[in-house]
């Protein structure tokens, strides 16, 4: 079996992760500033970006090997280059709220969003 060769190299990768990481304090902050009403009224929308940041939370080797075939998760790259910063969680959460009682794994939202991604 040949080795696979990824379409962007680990400091490409440490780049999309650090942004990823950075779109999830940023809601963190807002949620501080909205204070507790706003945060309750967004508990949701929290508990996704927990779920899907924890893929990004793995040590870079993890997070290549479980991302780098993810339509979805690769669109990162093009949010960096267009924008300097990360929507992916943002995006993410869109289309996961609206599967109605869905309650997956965090690894299980980037392979349903990968799906949703090659249906569109």
């Amino acid at each position: 079996m040949a080795n696979k060769v990824s379409r962007y190299n680990n400091d490409q990768w440490e780049t999309a992760k650090e942004s990823v990481l950075q779109e999830y304090e940023d809601y963190k902050q807002t949620l501080r500033d909205q204070g507790v009403d706003y945060t309750i009224k967004n508990a949701r929308k929290l508990l996704i970006y927990q779920d899907l940041v924890a893929e990004w939370e793995h040590k870079i080797g993890t997070v290549i090997t479980d991302l780098e075939d993810n339509v979805f998760a690769l669109s990162v790259f093009d949010d960096i280059k267009k924008r300097k910063q990360s929507t992916l969680l943002a995006r993410g959460y869109e289309h996961i709220s609206s599967w109605p009682d869905f309650n997956p794994t965090a690894l299980a939202l980037w392979l349903e969003l990968e799906e949703d991604e090659a249906m569109a």
